[in-house]
């Protein structure tokens, strides 16, 4: 069963958010660019990304700090199930993308005498406008803008062990935020077939989160004119407290994924 969980997981995860480059193109190998389109004609890119991913940092429900550190070697074990999907539709200069991701994690773990129980099911969507501003046979920049979404569910479990008699705290939260995000993304061609990729966003800027960001860089293999995989490493992070809640978390790790355009 684990092993059947592991291949569902490693085909569908990851997380939030490699977008693709949008505008034109020339429907050739040497091109940076996978999608395939015309000078002014509409082209529209999907994907599927798997993500080996380790998380630094904690939750904080009601005062209480519930650290969320995961090993690479944890994470298979820790999420329940998970999903990673992009589609991006563009004409000319312009494109618009749609990035969704989401999971169901279930976190134990000790720290001194206390023992945590996390259950964290979370969602994340980036909503974004691309705008090529360079487009050139072997090289390609855009810069980009729009919102990322959070929800998240959050049950937690604290018990404080060594005592005469221990103590529990439990508590629930739901919250939903959307930060305002800016970014840049560059790609630029190595050979007929291979090419390095890079994507950066920062926002947040205290409108919800105090601060929000992803890094993304890879190496790319165009299969054909229509598919590409993308193996890289990718973090996101993100800053955010609202009351009695508080999120805190960067995840970071290997990125593998199939591209298709048409």
């Amino acid at each position: 069963m684990n092993s059947i969980k592991s291949i569902l997981i490693a085909s569908t995860l990851l997380p939030a958010a490699l977008p693709a480059n949008a505008g034109t193109t020339i429907p050739e190998l040497t091109s940076t660019q996978p999608v395939a389109t015309t000078g002014t004609g509409w082209h529209v890119r999907t994907a599927l990304y798997g993500w080996a991913t380790a998380l630094d940092g904690d939750v904080t429900l009601y005062g209480n700090n519930v650290p969320m550190d995961l090993g690479f070697d944890d994470i298979f074990d820790k999420i329940d199930f998970a999903f990673m999907g992009v589609v991006e539709v563009g004409r000319g200069k312009w494109s618009v993308l749609t990035d969704l991701f989401y999971a169901d994690l279930s976190v134990d773990n000790t720290k001194g005498n206390l023992e945590f129980d996390v259950e964290l099911k979370q969602f994340i969507g980036n909503f974004i406008v691309a705008y090529n501003v360079v487009d050139e046979p072997c090289r390609r920049f855009d810069v980009f803008g729009g919102a990322r979404v959070n929800s998240m569910e959050t049950d937690i479990n604290i018990t404080r062990t060594g005592l005469v008699r221990a103590t529990t705290f439990n508590g629930s939260a739901s919250e939903t935020w959307v930060d305002p995000i800016i970014g840049v993304r560059y790609q630029q061609g190595l050979s007929d077939r291979f090419f390095f990729r890079a994507v950066g966003d920062i926002g947040g800027f205290g409108v919800s989160s105090d601060l929000t960001w992803q890094a993304l860089a890879g190496l790319g293999y165009h299969i054909n004119e229509d598919a590409s995989v993308v193996l890289g490493y990718r973090g996101i992070g993100t800053d955010y407290e609202d009351g009695n809640f508080g999120y805190d978390v960067i995840s970071h790790g290997v990125l593998l994924g199939l591209e298709y355009s048409f």
